[in-house]
């Protein structure tokens, strides 16, 4: 039998004249991350049964892909609703770093400010959710603005809150 695959994503719809496609992301890894390795398009298509991810842009409403041998709208379109698959060992790991779930934050100027209950992820970035701590439920960007470091062995994390993340404080 074969290795096991793994569905790294969806296409949604054609875009472009030039054959891109708009594709739902399955996996934690970013889809550029999977450029070059093969993918087999599932169900096949007679004119495309594999191909590679060539790159990848930010669409309006999410990743635009450039599929290997996909170079016209039309085939595009045909494409819609069908997985693209990756064998798993050929898929690169996702570094999501450590779970953080629980960990304290505290800011460098007003203290503790709550413990993540939650993490957001975003397009853009990850949004860590706060609570437990003196101001409610804090919405935290994961940037490098913010987050200034983090402390394995208690469980930390220091930050520098950017204006208007706190609720305005009542005198």
């Amino acid at each position: 039998m074969d290795a096991p695959y793994i569905a790294i994503g969806r296409i949604i719809k054609a875009h472009g004249l030039r054959g891109e496609v708009s594709v739902k992301q399955l996996t934690d890894l970013p889809l550029d991350a999977s450029c070059g390795i093969p993918l087999f398009v599932t169900p096949p298509h007679p004119a495309l049964q594999a191909t590679t991810i060539l790159s990848v842009r930010q669409g309006p409403k999410g990743p635009l892909v450039s599929l290997d041998g996909v170079d016209s709208i039309g085939l595009a379109a045909e494409l819609v609703d069908r997985s693209l698959m990756a064998r798993a060992e050929e898929v690169p790991v996702s570094d999501s770093g450590p779970d953080v779930t629980g960990w304290a934050v505290v800011d460098v100027e007003r203290g503790p400010i709550g413990a993540i209950a939650d993490t957001i992820v975003t397009g853009a970035n990850d949004v860590w959710v706060l609570a437990g701590g003196p101001y409610g439920e804090v919405l935290v960007p994961v940037i490098t603005d913010v987050v200034l470091d983090l402390d394995d062995e208690a469980r930390t994390i220091r930050v520098r809150l950017l204006p208007g993340l706190l609720p305005e404080e009542t005198s």
